[in-house]
């Protein structure tokens, strides 16, 4: 057994039948973020209604389809599905009907093994590396960065941290520990100054602005009072604007091509009461998020509403808590951090709902809501921590040929110990 392994294998099942007060406990617990769903959705004995804004309801998914519109979400396209929904509105299928919904499913994560296969061959896993800035000009247009001396008695000690290589050191070190499993495994990232664009910042600026832009415009998908803003931002105005979010999805759309078996999305956090960041925290807790936490705008864009579908239908939900919950307990175990709890955080209390597992949190995260499969999103530990800080600028390890330091190390293992155990009840 591989050496990394210091764990028992316990299996996980997910294979209970699906029913619609599965779906309407997905809900409850994960998605209607402080009831602002409770008039959009509504549950019956025979069926799930969904409500537009004007009360009218526009969609309906019986008790005896779910199990084949789950496996339609898990299995197809955000194009695939936006076709076929326009079809379904209220109408109950029939059999012919519903068996042509099967020539849409692709059949790649199905699990085939060799006679001298690795323990996990055929397993496909994603991991996103979060942020890109790796020198203070990037860093200060992404405000992923900490930069300060760490107290009066050594001036000339400075904390400089960098949030995206931090990320991308744990995970091409996770990458290393799942591939002995036999793991085929994507990373949105190559290299440590990359967007998920497969350049830097400053070179996607320079040769692909405008032609991306450009390209909008043409497909009316952007006005020309906003085009002629952002062709007139300055980088840091830009990135914020418009690039932010359209690298989020780009890494998101990367991740659902490869069609994973489950996701991991590795950030490091701060103290948000620290703000801006020129000294250290004597805080230090540990959690991850999962998808969830939809408010009834949400519902409004169609987009969005497909996302819903999907997280209300399939299992993925309950098996990204599970993914999440074992993270979390290693990120414990291994880094001897606390697990936050809700009001140790205000976003934790105020953007999130709070799951059944100690730590993990549903919240409405660009890549928690696009990424169609099980996901963590893990935050092992904070940065700007007295404890931590000068840990994490340590490269003192090498492990798989990669400079690094105890805590990365142990971050990654946290996350391979909790995918071990959850892709065997996949």
């Amino acid at each position: 057994m591989n050496k990394w392994i210091v764990i028992a294998l316990s299996v996980v099942s997910f294979c209970e039948a699906q029913t619609i007060n599965q779906c309407k406990e997905r809900f409850e617990t994960y998605l209607n973020f402080k009831g602002s769903l409770s008039n959009s959705v509504k549950f019956t004995e025979k069926e799930i209604e969904v409500y537009n804004s004007r009360g009218i309801k526009e969609f309906s998914i019986y008790a005896g389809e779910i199990a084949m519109l789950a496996d339609f979400f898990e299995h197809t396209t955000y194009k695939q599905q936006s076709e076929f929904l326009k079809l379904k509105g209220t109408k109950k299928y029939s059999k012919r009907q519903r068996d042509s919904v099967w020539i849409y499913i692709d059949d790649r994560k199905k699990i085939t093994k060799s006679k001298k296969a690795l323990p996990f061959e055929g397993y496909r896993v994603a991991i996103d590396p979060g942020h890109f800035a790796t020198n203070l000009n990037d860093a200060q247009v992404e405000q992923k960065y900490l930069y300060f001396v760490k107290d009066s008695i050594h001036p000339t000690d400075s904390i400089k941290l960098f949030e995206s290589e931090l990320t991308f050191n744990t995970a091409f070190l996770l990458k290393k520990m799942l591939e002995e499993l036999g793991i085929k495994v994507f990373v949105t990232r190559q290299q440590k100054d990359f967007t998920s664009f497969n350049c830097t910042y400053n070179d996607w600026l320079t040769f692909h602005k405008a032609r991306v832009l450009d390209s909008l415009k043409d497909a009316s998908a952007m006005n020309n009072e906003r085009y002629n803003k952002l062709m007139k931002d300055n980088p840091h105005k830009f990135f914020w604007d418009f690039f932010r979010d359209y690298d989020l999805a780009n890494r998101a759309k990367k991740i659902n091509e490869f069609i994973p078996h489950a996701t991991v999305i590795i950030h490091y956090n701060v103290d948000e009461k620290n703000d801006p960041w020129k000294k250290t925290s004597d805080k230090d807790y540990t959690m991850a998020f999962i998808a969830g936490a939809f408010t009834k705008d949400n519902l409004e864009r169609p987009e969005s509403k497909l996302h819903f579908l999907r997280l209300l239908l399939t299992k993925q939900l309950n098996q990204s808590e599970k993914l999440a919950s074992q993270t979390v307990y290693n990120f414990n175990k291994n880094l001897k951090v606390d697990i936050a709890s809700p009001f140790d955080a205000d976003y934790l209390k105020d953007n999130c709902l709070l799951t059944p597992s100690k730590g993990v949190y549903a919240r409405n995260l660009i890549l928690c809501r696009i990424i169609n499969s099980p996901l963590v999103y893990g935050e092992a530990l904070y940065q700007d921590s007295y404890k931590e800080c000068e840990a994490l600028m340590r490269m003192d390890i090498e492990k798989y040929g990669i400079k690094t330091n105890d805590r990365l190390l142990k971050t990654a293992l946290s996350y391979y110990q909790a995918l071990f155990l959850t892709l065997k009840g996949l």
